[in-house]
């Protein structure tokens, strides 16, 4: 009390003056645990994201630098006479080998059955009438391609072959 007067004495502080600001969340225990689980959630998210592998295990087959690309794609559904194309290294030359309707079943493609443009490196084989294979034979193919430098009959550089099927 003052004695002067005989009132209450007034006291200063933050909190009896009003001035104290109200928190900025209501319940903040309840904004961090649904902070962090948002955060967890999105971190799950964009790690399944990320590891997700859509890829087929025999498409994972290690292609030599040699050869730069190649047709019909390995497990591709194809007709059975869809043309086999493969792209070698401009220098390179290759002989194919067509296995179906087992991997043991081999027919080499003699080089005369086949167009090849010697300046881009590049095979190409369609199954005709006149040929050794008239069709594919339904089921799995493997094609085989023996590389070498163009020009020479003996070094071979390497060795490639994938699988796709044939269905009528």
């Amino acid at each position: 009390m003052d004695d002067r007067t005989g009132t209450p004495a007034r006291i200063s502080s933050p909190t009896a003056t009003g001035a104290a600001k109200p928190p900025l969340f209501r319940h903040p225990a309840r904004v961090a645990i649904i902070g962090a689980t948002l955060f967890v959630v999105v971190a799950l998210v964009v790690g399944a994201i990320a590891s997700t592998d859509t890829s087929d295990l025999s498409e994972n087959q290690a292609v030599p630098k040699q050869v730069q690309s190649y047709s019909p794609a390995a497990n591709a559904l194809v007709p059975p006479t869809a043309p086999i194309v493969v792209d070698l290294r401009d220098d390179l030359i290759g002989d194919l080998t067509v296995c179906a309707p087992t991997p043991q079943d081999c027919t080499p493609i003699p080089f005369d059955q086949v167009q090849f443009i010697a300046g881009l490196g590049q095979i190409t084989f369609k199954p005709t009438e006149g040929s050794d294979l008239d069709e594919y034979p339904s089921g799995s193919v493997t094609v085989q391609v023996d590389f070498r430098l163009q020009g020479s009959r003996v070094a071979e550089t390497g060795t490639f072959s994938w699988t796709f099927l044939s269905k009528a």
